[in-house]
C-alpha cells in the first residue's frame, strides 16, 4: 500500500552482502507504506534457495521485476532490495520507471569490509551469503553511474539512515531521468 498523498516511485537498495540493505529496505518500505521486495525472500519463495547460476538469478530477479511492475501500475510504491552490483542488472528496474513513468531513486548501503565478513560468519535466516560470496560481488561491483544516495550505514542508527533517505527521496532532481 502507499503512503498517503504520495505519488507511486520506484526505490532500488542496492549494496554488497551483510552491508544492512533489507534491514534499511524493510524499514524504508514500512516508513513509506510501500512494497518491499527482498531477492533472497524471492529466491526461496521460488525454490531456488542455493542456487545461483546465471539463469537462476535470472528467475529471481524476473519474479520480482513482475511483483514491482504490477504495483507499480496500481499506483504503489516499491523498495526493491537486492545486491544490484552490475549496471545490466539495475538498468531494467530504470527502464520499468521510466515505462511506468515514476521516480526511480537508487540508494546503496556501504559498510567497511571488515564489518561486512565479521556478520557473515553468522548465520542469517534468508541469506545464503558468505565470504566467499561477498567477494565474489564485490570483484565484480560495476560503479553506480545514475545519481544515488550512499548511505555509509556502519556508525548511523536506523533514524538517521532513514533521516538522510527521507531528505534525499524528497528532492524530485535526486531521482533518475525519466527519458
Amino acid at each position: 500500500m502507499k503512503a498517503p498523498h504520495q505519488p507511486p516511485r520506484l526505490l532500488l537498495v542496492a549494496g554488497l552482502p551483510a552491508s544492512g540493505k533489507t534491514w534499511f529496505a524493510r524499514a524504508l518500505a514500512t516508513s513509506l507504506e510501500a512494497n518491499h521486495l527482498n531477492s533472497d525472500k524471492v529466491r526461496n519463495a521460488l525454490g531456488l534457495r542455493g542456487h545461483y547460476d546465471p539463469t537462476s538469478k535470472l528467475q529471481v530477479y524476473q519474479a520480482m521485476f513482475r511483483q514491482a511492475e504490477k504495483a507499480l501500475q496500481q499506483g504503489e510504491t516499491v523498495v526493491v532490495d537486492a545486491t544490484f552490483y552490475k549496471q545490466s542488472l539495475r538498468q531494467p528496474w530504470i527502464d520499468l520507471a521510466r515505462q511506468c513513468r515514476v521516480p526511480c531513486f537508487l540508494l546503496e548501503i556501504r559498510i567497511p569490509q571488515e564489518l561486512a565478513l565479521e556478520r557473515l560468519l553468522v548465520k542469517r535466516a534468508d541469506s545464503e551469503a558468505t565470504q566467499e560470496v561477498y567477494f565474489e560481488l564485490k570483484s565484480q561491483w560495476e560503479s553506480i553511474d545514475e545519481n544515488h544516495l550512499v548511505i555509509e550505514a556502519a556508525n548511523r542508527s536506523t533514524e538517521e539512515m532513514m533521516a538522510v533517505a527521507a531528505t534525499f527521496l524528497s528532492e524530485e532532481h535526486n531521482a533518475i531521468p525519466l527519458s
